[in-house]
């Protein structure tokens, strides 16, 4: 089993990811007839140049951040993608026991800018004078990305009330290794998952923020590194009388400390078989690895980092040549097989083409 003595092992502690409501203010009304407005012109100026588009197409300015429109969500929100961020409005007329704004903070703005930062930029600079300046909380998940491997996990050594396990297990090489265990279901999980396999398919731009801020907390990505995580609702969160994001911030070391007495890991050979399978399975060890991801969980220094407002670069979004790459390769790849591959000449006349045509719809 672990090693009784553990200690010195690098890990990272914060909030991976951050959720809530904003209470719109007197100015919302124009907010949401502008982003309408906006929306729909974009549709007519596509239409004019007879192209298929899709909602992704649609890049829109909210106090001069653009955004990418990714549709309306089944809850009645028009939903907007930031790279640090993702956002949703609705129709102020409907659903009034709803707030008219959420706000859904990605790890790529976390670990690029700070969360702080991040919150003040979403709320300030993002939202402005659109808000009353009170954000009730959603959701908030604590974790540490540790660097050692739970791949021995399993169901028998979580002591939990909660009676909801799940595992995904992978296939290696070596043999089947445990990806994803979860404990309990919404409003209060657990998460603990092999961060460097879900890297494996994050987005390059992920990938290098994530490897970096390893790095300087001194994990390296050549070795096993989980992310033990604690998934927090607005439900449970009131249970704390936890409401808005500054109870939650306040409270998250508390948070995490305390969900660590609530779902603990155990040590199975430290008790009987006959005890284990008892309610005298209480009386097991507390894994010497829980007990250190418990004591020395902390926000201080991840909350300390303080990008100034003014240096956080503007994300515009457009489709760039890296986008057309991938698509273009395939179309490649595809040709290829079928022993047609094409030349540059090909490329240089197509290229032609497109902005003939081009042009041509403009004009119309």
């Amino acid at each position: 089993m672990q090693d009784s003595h553990v200690k010195n092992i690098p890990f990272a502690s914060g909030i991976d990811a951050l959720y809530y409501f904003a209470h719109s203010g007197a100015f919302y009304d124009r907010l949401y007839e502008d982003i309408i407005n906006q929306i729909e012109d974009k549709k007519a100026y596509f239409k004019s140049l007879n192209y298929q588009y899709a909602d992704n197409d649609i890049i829109i300015s909210i106090n001069g951040i653009d955004v990418v429109y990714s549709g309306m969500g089944r809850d009645g929100f028009h939903w907007f993608n930031h790279e640090f961020f993702r956002s949703g409005f609705k129709d102020p007329e409907k659903a009034m026991n709803i707030h008219n704004i959420r706000i859904q903070l990605n790890a790529v703005g976390i670990y690029t800018i700070g969360l702080k930062p991040l919150i003040e930029y979403v709320n300030t600079k993002f939202l402005g004078e659109y808000t009353m300046r009170v954000f009730p909380i959603t959701r908030i998940d604590v974790n540490m990305f540790i660097q050692h491997d739970f791949k021995y996990l399993k169901k028998e050594m979580i002591l939990s009330k909660k009676q909801t396990h799940s595992a995904n297990i992978g296939e290696r090489s070596s043999g089947y290794e445990l990806e994803t265990y979860y404990v309990g279901k919404k409003p209060f999980l657990l998460r603990i998952y092999n961060k460097r396999k879900e890297l494996q398919t994050a987005s390059a731009i992920k990938q290098e923020i994530m490897h970096n801020y390893f790095g300087v907390n001194g994990l390296d990505i050549k070795e096993p590194i989980f992310n033990v995580e604690f998934e927090m609702h607005r439900e449970y969160l009131k249970t704390f009388g936890i409401d808005t994001v500054d109870d939650a911030l306040q409270r998250a070391e508390s948070l995490f400390k305390q969900s660590c007495d609530l779902i603990k890991l155990i040590d199975t050979e430290s008790i009987s078989e006959k005890q284990l399978n008892s309610c005298n399975r209480k009386r097991a060890d507390v894994l010497p690895i829980w007990e250190y991801i418990k004591e020395n969980y902390s926000i201080t220094e991840f909350m300390q980092i303080d990008t100034p407002l003014e240096k956080v670069e503007k994300i515009s979004f457009r489709f760039t040549l890296q986008d057309a790459e991938k698509s273009i390769k395939k179309v490649i790849t595809r040709l290829i097989i079928h022993q047609n591959e094409p030349t540059m000449l090909f490329f240089l006349d197509v290229l032609q083409k497109a902005r003939d045509e081009f042009e041509l719809r403009k004009h119309i």
